[in-house]
């Protein structure tokens, strides 16, 4: 029997995260699980119908999921769907999930001496991240706000410390 699954628009880059923490199925869906605190979210969107929901848009960046719905749930033999609102906690949820996952690893690399190419480099790797400018962009986006917090706050120290 096939599982259930839904599909959002999700950036390539976070999909390839999401890759990462769950696993990809032979089909390219990602499978994912309650126990984690991303497939929590996914399931808390996830809407059911007893008649199909009418057609959306072709998404431009797609990513489908396969929720391990078990053959006692109410949900088996629903139309399942996540609407527009939910997309978008899903995909900041996601966002914070991926930046707190980054800013811990540019947090130990710095420790040990790396330089934030470096860095953006392994991360990109570790998280089998396809490497583009984009994804690269978006993960040295994060180190850069983070790095100017900190002078703010510095800067703020040094104001204040008359």
């Amino acid at each position: 029997m096939n599982k259930p699954k839904v599909t959002i628009s999700l950036k390539p880059y976070l999909a390839d995260f999401c890759r990462h923490e769950f696993r990809e199925l032979k089909d390219g869906s990602i499978l994912i699980r309650r126990r984690h605190d991303i497939g929590k979210m996914i399931f808390s969107q996830v809407n059911a119908s007893p008649v199909p929901v009418k057609k959306r848009p072709v998404m431009e960046d797609a990513a489908t999921f396969t929720l391990p719905i078990s053959s006692e749930s109410d949900l088996l033999g629903k139309f399942l769907y996540v609407d527009r609102w939910g997309q978008e906690k899903i995909q900041e949820f996601i966002q914070a999930k991926f930046n707190l996952r980054a800013e811990h690893f540019f947090q130990r690399g710095y420790k040990k001496g790396y330089s934030q190419k470096r860095i953006v480099e392994a991360f990109l790797c570790g998280y089998n991240i396809r490497n583009n400018a984009l994804s690269y962009e978006a993960v040295k986006k994060n180190d850069y706000r983070k790095r100017q917090r900190e002078i703010r706050e510095i800067s703020k120290e040094l104001k204040n410390a008359d």
